[in-house]
């Protein structure tokens, strides 16, 4: 009997404990958790979408000769900037001027040799004129009718050879002035050399490489995928971010096949105001209009497997699922939220579904 009173001494002793502690901890879980709100409003940001590529030339040009001769002079060196319209290298100037100068003389000694021959078939055709009368008047013989003809003809085939041989040596003489002309290369654009491939004195065959010059400017090379092809096109804006340096650029060409491997469309994307080491990893953020909707801070935004935020009603905060959309600097567009809601952005790790808020300012 002294041992039952014990028992139940003991037991009436431990459930007002045990009734206090769990008082404490509902007390604990309703405390108020200090959050900081924003009123959700609708609002227009730039759509966008981010792409990496690699930072390359315009392109490479590659400087021949017209003709096979000797190389005279190299005016630049590997490394060297050069502008539009500097001298890069020139071929022997001295071989290509004999070369005029012979083909000017056969030009001449052509010329001469064609007015000799019109002289000569304008005066045999005057006299196969009065020949040809005289003949019809019965005053001379078919003999000499024939004479005089075949003389006429003979002059007027040596015109046409004499003909034939001054146009020829026209041509030749334009052609060698021409040579004279492209003796001498330019740049046709600002670049910088890539590299000159023959020394003074050697002999340069015709069309082969002389001097390489890389194009300053600079493109990105970005592949875009197939379902971005309506958005992203020629004249799009860009901006080119290199390692915090950035830059605009303006889309100058999209490919019309895909790469066999990557299976997507190389566009050239022109920088417009900087330049950046060649191969560089770029940032590319297309420009490609603006979009209506609500924008949210990033950092709202929780994740436990779907994307949710803290919505305030009263004094407490509920879980609401989202969609998320496109993403404009530390902003995201969302579905599942509205207009004029509150929405937790500072403390919402603290939170559970229905946790009771104190709404700090």
């Amino acid at each position: 009997m002294r041992r039952l009173l014990a028992i139940l001494l003991i037991v009436s002793m431990i459930f007002p404990l045990s009734a206090c502690t769990k008082a404490e901890e509902t007390a604990v879980k309703e405390r108020a958790r200090a959050v900081k709100v924003i009123e959700i409003q609708e609002s227009e940001n730039k759509e966008t979408l981010n792409y990496i590529g690699t930072v390359d030339s315009k392109e490479i040009v590659k400087y021949s000769f017209k003709t096979t001769g000797k190389l005279g002079k190299v005016f630049v060196e590997k490394g060297d900037k050069v502008k539009k319209g500097d001298k890069l290298v020139q071929l022997d100037m001295q071989d290509l001027n004999f070369q005029i100068s012979a083909a000017k003389s056969n030009l001449d000694t052509a010329k001469l040799n064609i007015k000799k021959a019109e002289d000569s078939l304008n005066y045999y055709k005057d006299l196969f004129n009065k020949m040809e009368n005289l003949y019809k008047e019965g005053t001379i013989s078919k003999d000499q009718y024939d004479q005089i003809k075949l003389q006429k003809d003979t002059a007027e085939t040596t015109y046409n050879q004499a003909k034939s041989q001054f146009e020829a040596a026209k041509a030749d003489y334009e052609y060698k002035l021409s040579l004279l002309e492209d003796a001498t290369i330019y740049a046709n654009q600002d670049g910088s050399v890539i590299d000159t491939y023959y020394e003074e004195g050697e002999l340069v065959p015709q069309g082969y490489p002389v001097v390489s010059v890389r194009s300053s400017i600079q493109i990105i090379n970005v592949g875009i995928a197939q379902r971005d092809l309506k958005k992203i096109k020629i004249g799009t804006e860009a901006v080119i971010d290199v390692e915090g340096e950035k830059a605009n650029g303006v889309v100058t060409n999209i490919a019309e096949a895909p790469d066999e491997t990557t299976r997507t469309y190389n566009a050239e994307v022109t920088i417009k105001d900087k330049n950046f080491r060649l191969g560089s990893i770029a940032k590319v953020v297309f420009d490609i209009g603006k979009e209506r909707g609500i924008w949210i801070p990033i950092s709202a935004i929780m994740s436990d497997g779907e994307d949710y935020v803290y919505i305030v009603q009263g004094d407490r905060a509920f879980k609401r699922i989202v969609e998320l959309g496109e993403i404009y600097e530390d902003k995201i567009m969302v579905k599942g939220v509205k207009s004029g809601e509150l929405l937790v952005v500072s403390g919402m790790k603290n939170l559970i579904d229905g946790s009771k808020v104190n709404i700090q300012e």
